[in-house]
């Protein structure tokens, strides 16, 4: 399965695993039966897999060219990476992640001028920036040498892992 009824598909899996669990019912069924901790690693793993489907169906959709992408977009991406990462590792709280998507999203949507790629980054800004229209900006930031260590360590393998794992390379050059 290819093209856009894949990519509707993943998009249904990830919006689903997303708005399902955030009910009171099904949240609280998986946390009795996993653990708080079980849970969080299982829901991690699940979004993390979906989201790497929906890039990549995202990838096999039909191109529909939108915009032309400047070299100065990359750039952009390759600054506002490190940043967003940042965020995410030191933000306390599901507000820093939160964040560190909407960064992640709103670079990405300016340097990939596809429809399919538009739609994802869009849709991604949107479903963060409504994340954060209910938890809100992170309110502290936890700065500690293993954080920072670990948001290097991050930045550092999506950077070299990028054309591998995704198939395109994210330096402007």
């Amino acid at each position: 399965m290819t093209g856009w009824t894949e990519y509707l598909l993943a998009w249904a899996c990830f919006l689903g695993a997303h708005m399902i669990p955030a009910l009171p019912g099904p949240r609280g069924w998986l946390v009795a039966r996993l653990g708080r901790r079980g849970y969080l690693a299982g829901f991690s793993l699940l979004s993390i897999g979906l989201l790497y489907w929906l890039i990549v169906a995202a990838g096999r959709a039909p191109y529909v060219h939108l915009w032309d992408q400047p070299l100065w977009s990359r750039w952009l991406v390759n600054i506002a990476m490190p940043l967003a990462i940042l965020v995410g590792a030191l933000g306390a709280g599901l507000s820093g992640l939160v964040a560190a998507f909407a960064l992640w999203a709103g670079a990405h949507l300016v340097a990939n001028g596809d429809l399919a790629h538009a739609i994802l980054f869009g849709g991604m800004g949107v479903f963060a920036l409504s994340g954060l229209a209910r938890s809100g900006l992170p309110r502290a930031f936890r700065v500690t040498w293993r954080r920072v260590l670990l948001a290097v360590v991050i930045w550092a393998a999506l950077l070299h892992l990028h054309p591998l794992v995704i198939g395109v390379s994210p330096l402007p050059l």
